[in-house]
């Protein structure tokens, strides 16, 4: 999948981001920006808000564990003591920090969907919900039961997004792993909405 610059609505320095980010982890990124654009389109949201926070949800994913609790340490964007426990994380709210520092964005919509799209949060607002969706849901990523969850994020957004934190937390149960109170609460909350 290509990515030219004049298809883009910002106009972030793509060599910049492929660099920060890695060949790999920027061919994730574009899958998951076709995946945001998608939903995004459908929910009539800001386009050019969805593509940057797609474009710089992982550009903290490179930094070590080191590098990510001292980025996010000096943040308004710090973690609570569990979340730097759960260090696969971290690189969310790193990456808000750096999209801060490094590429000047001061958009609190973007921020947020930078910061919470691996944990998910119950009070994050549908920008961050899309980015959270489509970096679960981008078609690099293959398992049991994602079709079906890729169906009813087109279908039923927020019956989606339930589906997506239900996996997430059932996969960090059968892994042993903590479970982050915004998670459960994420999906407390779809699940409330759905009765």
């Amino acid at each position: 999948m290509s990515l030219k610059k004049e298809e883009l609505n910002s106009d972030l320095d793509l060599e910049k981001i492929e660099k920060l980010l890695g060949r790999e982890r920027y061919q994730h990124t574009k899958y998951v920006l076709k995946s945001a654009l998608e939903i995004a389109k459908k929910l009539n949201l800001n386009l050019e808000k969805v593509e940057i926070a797609a474009l710089l949800h992982d550009i903290a994913k490179s930094k070590n564990d080191l590098e990510l609790k001292e980025i996010v340490k000096k943040s308004k964007w710090e973690a609570d003591q569990l979340e730097l426990e759960i260090t696969p994380v971290l690189h969310a709210p790193a990456g808000a920090v750096m999209a801060e520092n490094i590429f000047g964005i001061n958009d609190s919509e973007i921020l947020e969907a930078i910061r919470y799209h691996t944990l998910g949060h119950p009070e994050m607002g549908k920008i961050a919900q899309v980015i959270y969706a489509a970096d679960f849901i981008s078609e690099d990523r293959e398992f049991i039961g994602l079709d079906e969850i890729r169906i009813k994020v087109e279908r039923d957004f927020e019956y989606g997004l339930y589906l997506i934190a239900t996996h997430i937390i059932k996969y960090q149960l059968e892994q042993s792993n903590f479970i982050h109170p915004y998670s459960n609460n994420f999906r407390n909350k779809l699940l409330k909405r759905s009765d």
